[in-house]
């Protein structure tokens, strides 16, 4: 997340729109380090669903959120990997996310890729890498899914590439997180019986 991230309003012209800005941020938890006319500083960025639910909740207000192309375009972004690496994807034989970006955002992908680095502090390609390998956390401690339907998944080209990764990324084997589930199917289990 995003340390002071600014978030224009149009429509807001006295000290009392200020107010109903201000009341609204609480409302909805948001935490706000400053509010001046047509801006707020929030201690953090906002998701996507708080983006939303800001937009349609300063619009019953007579206000408008404003965002940036940029801020707009890694929201975009995000939204592109987590539909892609959710597990459910279907990935043709020549998968190339930068091809993707390019047909689905009308962007050159160098360009996005820089605005991406320039935003987060940390290159899309890594961003990917860490969302790819929590979600392989995920699937082996929640479901039985085998390391093998994992890989394929997430758009690995082995479970031996899995691995590698996985292990770069967490400095842990996948085996780890299996036994994690193990353990909780067996803390599980002997706590169903415990009960009367």
């Amino acid at each position: 997340m995003l340390s002071n991230y600014k978030v224009s309003i149009k429509g807001m012209v006295c000290d009392r729109c200020i107010l109903m800005v201000r009341d609204l941020f609480r409302e909805l938890n948001i935490p706000v380090a400053n509010i001046h006319l047509g801006e707020v500083t929030t201690i953090s960025a906002l998701s996507a669903a708080d983006i939303a639910t800001l937009s349609k909740r300063l619009a019953a207000l007579g206000f408008t959120l404003l965002e940036d192309k940029k801020t707009s375009l890694i929201r975009d972004i995000k939204a592109l990997v987590e539909q892609v690496y959710s597990g459910n994807y279907d990935f043709p034989a020549d998968f190339r996310f930068s091809d993707l970006v390019e047909d689905t955002l009308n962007k050159d992908y160098n360009t996005t890729s820089n605005a991406f680095s320039e935003s987060e502090g940390v290159t899309l390609e890594k961003y990917i890498m860490e969302y790819r390998i929590e979600k392989a956390k995920e699937l082996l401690v929640y479901t039985t899914e085998t390391l093998t339907d994992i890989a394929y998944k997430l758009g690995f080209s082995s479970v031996a590439h899995l691995s590698r990764q996985f292990k770069t990324n967490t400095g842990l084997n996948p085996s780890y997180f299996k036994d994690i589930r193990k353990t909780k199917l067996v803390l599980s289990h002997d706590g169903k019986e415990a009960q009367p």
